[in-house]
């Protein structure tokens, strides 16, 4: 993006310290020593009796999102600098062209000359049902008479090679350009290895909810697993997109469909694939966070969990019919106690019951220093404050209990939010660097892949990268601990969904493990526990934290060595694989390493998200080296074939 969302005129985070150190710091200090069991309460009485005498909108600049042709014009600009073909970077220009059309007034000239600036990439990609789809698009915001003549042309171009040449695609069939398009795999949907819950359909029968004071929540097998074993596919219950993907992916299915987004015509945020996604954001969520969402991006956006956790709050009002009396009821007669994921019945279960699994999760607002907490409570006020100015929560919120209630649940959800978000990933065909090349060309293993989606050989110098676009929640997936030897992995789906897959053998009886960003490839043993204590306050007791040893062995390192020889001697396609990894490690006579994830591990789950959580439609975007020079010189080509008869 172009206009950095956390730019330094609204760096919240660095004007809190600053009040911490000069003013809250000492004032809480001395007024929770005596009474620290009131610890919260004294925050917060504190940072409201400062925001209530405060200039801090002023200071922040704090404004309401509204559509700027000025803007948008100034984005279309940069588009058209990056725009040049020898400069290669067609589709970052590309995003500047998204971003203005965000920013553009609905029906201006600044909108319609986006769309047709838009349609003439399409035609640099062979794209050209997606270049009419722009070019319509164009015509509805009032192209300018001016320039009416150079667009039907390039109709008339589009149309005429729409019919004549290959598609770029695989299966141009299903491809209706301004329309929702479930993207897939072109492989078998992955499904549960074992009998389901009954009343949990998406999870194993053979998992079950546990808790102790040492562990606390927490899964368990009560058989033998398999590596690879499919053990959960659950739906996020909120998600959000990173703010590199806003002009490039779908606000709401997060589909790749950089070429027709069509924009929110409340705000500048938020971009869709189709009407249908856009109606959909709206009705769910996207209503009561529309005229707040830049300045929390801009203000609040670090962490970006403050922003998780105002998604959860706007998805969990829609599901109470707007009716905060609805929803203040539901809080009062709920036992959280008895509430967790394995209680409800998923088969029935409502958006309500959902939210209930949701807003149980664990905050560890306990465990907080009062540092940390006095910063969630300023920015949950600054987010609450937003929302009750420029939203209709705001009259819906008149008496002090329900806007206490929306303070409470933004900062329950945050809190929430950064102890169970997940990354979201997909995956890219990327090109390596020439000494990465070498360096891997000079190594017997498997980390560069020779394989793409259809079975076909890649080149060498393309590679397959896990790359995050969102974060999200998972009620069911937020209940397995840590552990830096982890023995399950998430598979992100290209439907949106999560699967749980086992990465060795699990006996009967083991805990599940997933890891939370860290595991023994971190060779800084103390600082991983330290990391690990000042995100999730918790002491890792796995056994390589125990130990403080990495137990490597020389034989099994030969042994992996020789399977990953016999890997690289062929070109396998991704199911074989996959197939060739479970069989080797789930040999019987095989004992698993307990100190160390090993190298088949990582590439069962790296393999298995190639397999499902590639898109072969979006393969596209990622080869932008040889691919859009080829396409721009077969364009130039048949263009003056057309034109010149």
């Amino acid at each position: 993006m172009s206009l950095p969302l956390g730019d330094s005129n609204f760096d919240l985070v660095q004007y809190f310290l600053q009040l911490w150190e000069m003013w809250f710091e000492h004032r809480i200090s001395e007024a929770t020593q005596a009474r620290p069991e009131m610890a919260e309460a004294i925050i917060r009485r504190e940072i409201e009796d400062y925001l209530r005498t405060s200039l801090l909108r002023e200071r922040l600049h704090l404004q309401p999102d509204t559509k700027d042709n000025a803007k948008a014009l100034a984005a279309r600009n940069r588009g058209n600098e990056l725009f040049v073909p020898k400069l290669g970077k067609n589709l970052e220009a590309l995003q500047h062209y998204n971003e203005s059309i965000a920013y553009s007034e609905p029906g201006s000239e600044a909108r319609a000359l986006a769309y047709g600036d838009r349609s003439v990439v399409c035609l640099k990609f062979n794209l050209f049902k997606e270049c009419l789809e722009n070019i319509r698009l164009a015509r509805a915001s009032n192209y300018p008479a001016r320039l009416a003549d150079q667009l039907s042309e390039r109709e008339q171009y589009a149309k005429k090679c729409l019919n004549l040449l290959p598609p770029i695609f695989p299966d141009p069939a299903k491809r209706t350009p301004g329309k929702y398009r479930p993207r897939g795999t072109g492989r078998p949907a992955l499904q549960l290895s074992y009998e389901a819950h009954r009343n949990i359909p998406h999870l194993v029968k053979c998992v079950e909810l546990r808790q102790d004071s040492e562990f606390g929540r927490h899964l368990v097998t009560t058989q033998h697993l398999k590596a690879g074993d499919v053990l959960m596919i659950e739906k996020p219950y909120a998600s959000l997109l990173c703010e590199r993907d806003q002009y490039k992916r779908c606000a709401f299915c997060h589909n790749e469909d950089t070429f027709t987004l069509i924009p929110c015509e409340g705000c500048t945020m938020a971009m869709y694939c189709s009407e249908e996604c856009r109606d959909k954001a709206h009705k769910q969520y996207h209503r009561y966070e529309c005229a707040v969402l830049r300045d929390c991006w801009r203000s609040v956006g670090f962490p970006v969990e403050m922003l998780l956790g105002l998604r959860t709050v706007a998805t969990a009002f829609a599901s109470f019919d707007q009716s905060l009396g609805q929803w203040i009821y539901r809080m009062d007669t709920l036992d959280e106690a008895k509430v967790n994921a394995f209680t409800v019945d998923w088969n029935k279960a409502t958006v309500r019951d959902i939210y209930d699994t949701v807003h149980v999760l664990a905050t560890n607002q306990n465990r907080r220093d009062h540092k940390q907490l006095a910063s969630l409570i300023f920015f949950a006020y600054i987010v609450q404050g937003l929302l009750l100015d420029r939203t209709e929560l705001g009259p819906l919120c008149s008496c002090p209990s329900r806007r206490k209630l929306l303070f409470e649940l933004l900062l329950r959800h945050t809190q929430t939010a950064l102890t169970s978000k997940n990354d979201v990933y997909h995956m890219e065909r990327v090109k390596l660097e020439d000494d990465r090349v070498e360096e891997d060309e000079s190594e017997d293993d498997s980390s560069v892949d020779n394989n793409n989606s259809d079975d076909r050989k890649s080149p060498r110098n393309v590679h397959h990268e896990e790359r995050t676009h969102a974060i999200a929640i998972y009620p069911l997936f937020s209940m397995v601990n840590h552990s830096c030897i982890p023995n399950v992995a998430p598979i992100h789906l290209l439907d949106g969904r999560l699967a749980m897959v086992a990465t060795r053998p699990i006996d009967a009886g083991e805990q599940l493990y997933n890891s939370n960003g860290f595991s023994t490839f971190d060779p800084d043993h103390s600082a991983r526990r330290h990391a690990l204590q000042l995100s999730h306050f918790f002491k890792c007791r796995c056994a390589s934290c125990q130990s403080r040893v990495v137990g490597f062995s020389p034989v099994k390192l030969l042994e992996e060595q020789f399977f990953f020889r016999r890997l690289s001697l062929k070109d396998w396609d991704w199911q074989q694989e996959v197939h060739m990894l479970i069989e080797y490690m789930n040999q019987a006579e095989r004992r698993h390493l307990q100190s160390v994830v090993t190298g088949p591990e990582l590439l069962l789950a790296h393999t298995m998200r190639k397999l499902y959580g590639y898109a072969p439609d979006d393969d596209m975007f990622t080869l932008t080296g040889e691919l859009s020079k080829k396409s721009w010189e077969t364009t130039v080509q048949q263009m003056m074939r057309f034109f010149c008869g």
